[in-house]
């Protein structure tokens, strides 16, 4: 059961299973220290850092599309699809 609540607690943080396999291998390693598991935790961090700087980036663009769109006319002629379907690539 303990090892069940450590797995969820884990993929709650957003750890992968095969991240969670080698934490708890550490735990049972003589050779792990608390620095490798504090290393590991720290690169999740810097993951979900530049998880949030991209979401942020989409959130701009989006809010920019949205911006242009009034809501109102054809689907023809909907700014947010049109720049969807151009060729020049969204700025982020």
């Amino acid at each position: 059961m303990r090892r069940i609540r450590f797995i969820k607690r884990a993929q709650e943080l957003g750890f992968p299973l095969k991240e969670i396999k080698e934490l708890l291998a550490l735990q049972v390693s003589v050779d792990g220290t608390s620095a490798d598991v504090r290393e590991r935790a720290e690169a999740k961090i810097a993951g979900i850092e530049e998880k949030i700087k991209t979401l942020r980036a989409m959130k701009k663009a989006l809010g920019r599309l949205t911006s242009a769109c009034c809501g109102q006319g054809s689907v023809s002629e909907c700014p947010i699809l049109e720049s969807l379907s151009s060729e020049r690539e969204v700025c982020l």
